[in-house]
């Protein structure tokens, strides 16, 4: 299940405040721990600065603990960790850091199911250490809704950590000003929006009012032209936030602008209409609100089309009826005509979207392999490039027929000329799906494995998009099976990561390497256990690959399973005598892991196969005391009838009944008195 909007929010937000925090101290401070990870975010070497945040998480730095488990919430530099994150907030929120309370309130809030009581408990520590919060977050309002017993409100997602009078350096304040936009986030617009960050605009032309309108949020939209938002500011395609608002296709976002009466019938630089865009939204309320505003249906773009061309050609049959009651009318082609007249020359529309384009290069995009095989006949250069630097082949690659690519390759076409991402025709086709441009492209010996400077190789493309006919045609034109992208992922850790196993078996014909690891040193296996493809992994298993292979955090994939709660890929693991007391760098056993997963099912297979039951990790958890913190009832029984001691403390020295208590869980207390 996706991670909330609201915990996504912690990442900008928290960075935010480090690198401001850095700022506004910059002169005359004493040393800051924080100042090595501080200049690793700034250069966006999250892995060396999730390094050192271990060391001084690990050391007790709370301000360290809230950071790291920011990362591990968001994925900074790894896997997304919600359970290993939750812990870190914790150890912050109780040595005193009142942001990592306040993140735990959000946490607890948004969990599935939700936990209001502890967002209530967690909200009042914050409180109580000093944080207050001037936004309307989830979960104060959460709270709130649980001391009156009714069931939580759940608005837009904090987008601050902290009160807007905090952040003081200008960049910091617009960043937060157009992420409050863009989550539609009233309270911290309130906070944030002045006359100078209210105008300003991002490198794409593009501010806080365009951002709300693109959220769809009417009363960001509302709130930010009331405070002075420029209504007509076009970004740098002339698209207005009407224009956005209207694609959104919600009639709350398009009231909200139409209220300071902008200009209905402005164009973007390819001639589209507000109508337009609200056409290609396909919503029919949308489109009579601007009709009522002004909108006209006679405006045709760049390409000639009206927007009853964009109706008719998207199948809006309602939109299209509204349309022709108020007078539009749509280019029409002649079908028969079509038949019998074959063009031999490319026809442009009289204001021309491809101007400067080589007419090869327009009907490469235009499915008519007729009329390209005829402008090759007549000498036209198959290797030109259009006016912004896109190889003709890369053209009929994105937007042609099979036809068309194997008619440029065989006038000559170069098959590994770089378009100007620097990505080759081939890795263009494979990105989108195209297994009949890719199929074509193989068969005219273009090389599987893209150009030497491809942002990624092809395999690792079409692993990545899922696209398992174009993997088995990439594999089958003996594609190097072992390439990476930047993390070390190999296209069979990401096709492990499916039920896919006959493609696993393919690679691994192939010669990809079943113990290669990734740089978070996790193998194929692992990244099988982590998602729960127990078929997947079963194919990993008999071929070979180890159950008992650590990761750089010491998580095996056995522990990744129980981690995950994979009951099917537990019990084939336990199957080939995966080791029961393996522990991760932080000191968990599988049975550790799956208690704080909540996996009933595997800790009582676990304990079955007599896994030691009282172990404790480096913090001094057992079992019992995670299933207590987490107020798991039936783990507790579980772990209670098969002996769990009671007596242990950690290194907070807390029992199992201390946490519980702590975390008002008070039928956990009393099975655990009763015990």
């Amino acid at each position: 299940m996706a991670r909330p909007r609201r915990v996504r929010a912690l990442l900008p937000a928290a960075l935010s405040m480090v690198l401001a925090a850095g700022a506004a101290l910059a002169v005359s401070r004493p040393p800051d721990p924080l100042d090595g990870v501080k200049t690793s975010i700034r250069l966006k070497n999250f892995a060396a600065a999730a390094t050192e945040l271990q060391k001084l998480a690990a050391g007790g730095n709370p301000d360290a603990q809230y950071l790291l488990a920011v990362f591990y919430l968001n994925g900074v530099s790894g896997p997304r960790d919600p359970a290993t994150a939750k812990t870190w907030l914790e150890k912050a929120a109780n040595k005193g850091s009142a942001r990592a309370a306040f993140s735990l309130a959000t946490l607890l809030q948004d969990s599935n199911p939700p936990d209001p009581q502890g967002a209530s408990r967690w909200l009042a520590r914050a409180r109580e250490l000093g944080f207050f919060n001037t936004m309307n977050t989830g979960a104060q309002k959460g709270a709130a809704a649980a001391q009156k017993g009714a069931a939580a409100a759940r608005p837009g997602p904090p987008s601050s950590l902290l009160p807007a009078a905090q952040l003081t350096d200008p960049a910091v304040r617009r960043e937060a000003l157009w992420l409050a936009a863009s989550d539609g986030d009233v309270a911290s617009l309130e906070a944030l929006v002045d006359p100078a960050l209210v105008a300003a605009r991002d490198e794409f032309g593009r501010g806080a009012l365009a951002r709300a309108a693109e959220a769809a949020s009417a009363p960001a939209v509302a709130l930010l032209i009331r405070r002075g938002a420029p209504v007509e500011a076009p970004d740098q395609n002339g698209t207005t936030p009407l224009m956005i608002a209207a694609r959104g296709g919600q009639p709350a976002a398009v009231d909200a602008v139409l209220a300071a009466h902008p200009n209905v019938n402005a164009t973007d630089k390819s001639g589209n209409t507000a109508l337009m865009h609200a056409v290609m939204s396909g919503s029919l309320a949308v489109v009579d609100k601007l009709l009522a505003a002004g909108a006209s249906v006679a405006p045709r773009d760049v390409q000639e089309w009206s927007a009853l061309d964009f109706a008719e050609v998207s199948g809006a049959t309602g939109i299209a009826a509204r349309l022709r009651e108020k007078g539009a009318t749509a280019l029409h082609r002649n079908p028969v005509m079509a038949a019998y007249s074959q063009p031999t020359s490319v026809q442009r529309a009289q204001r021309d979207l491809y101007a400067g384009w080589p007419d090869l290069a327009v009907a490469a995009g235009r499915e008519n392999p007729e009329l390209l095989r005829t402008l090759l006949a007549r000498g036209a250069d198959p290797n030109a490039l259009t006016p912004d630097g896109l190889p003709i082949l890369t053209v009929a690659a994105l937007s042609g027929t099979a036809h068309e690519v194997e008619a440029l390759l065989a006038a000559g076409a170069k098959g590994n000329r770089a378009d100007r991402r620097g990505n080759s025709a081939l890795l263009d086709a494979v990105r989108i799906g195209r297994q009949d441009i890719v199929a074509a492209m193989l068969s005219h010996g273009v090389s599987p494995d893209g150009r030497l400077d491809d942002p990624e190789p092809p395999l690792i493309a079409a692993a990545k998009g899922g696209h398992a006919g174009i993997v088995r045609a990439v594999v089958a034109a003996h594609a190097k099976p072992d390439v990476r992208d930047q993390y070390g992922t190999s296209a069979l850790m990401l096709v492990a990561q499916r039920t896919e196993p006959d493609l696993v078996q393919r690679l691994l014909d192939a010669g990809a390497a079943i113990e290669g690891v990734d740089k978070a040193g996790r193998t194929a296996l692992w990244h099988a256990a982590h998602a729960g493809r127990a078929e997947t992994a079963r194919v990993l298993l008999e071929r070979g690959a180890s159950a008992d292979h650590a990761d750089a955090a010491g998580e095996n994939p056995f522990g990744a399973a129980c981690a995950a709660g994979a009951t099917a890929v537990v019990d084939l693991m336990l199957a080939k005598g995966a080791k029961l007391e393996a522990r991760t760098a932080r000191g968990d056993t599988p049975l550790l892991l799956a208690t704080n997963a909540g996996a009933v099912e595997i800790v009582d297979k676990l304990l079955t196969h007599h896994a030691e039951k009282d172990a404790q990790n480096e913090f001094g958890d057992t079992a019992l005391i995670i299933a207590s913190r987490n107020g798991n009832a039936a783990l507790v029984r579980r772990l209670l009838s098969a002996g769990a001691s009671t007596a242990l403390r950690n290194k907070d020295r807390s029992t199992a009944a201390d946490v519980a208590r702590a975390r008002a869980f008070p039928a956990v207390v009393e099975l655990l008195k009763n015990a």
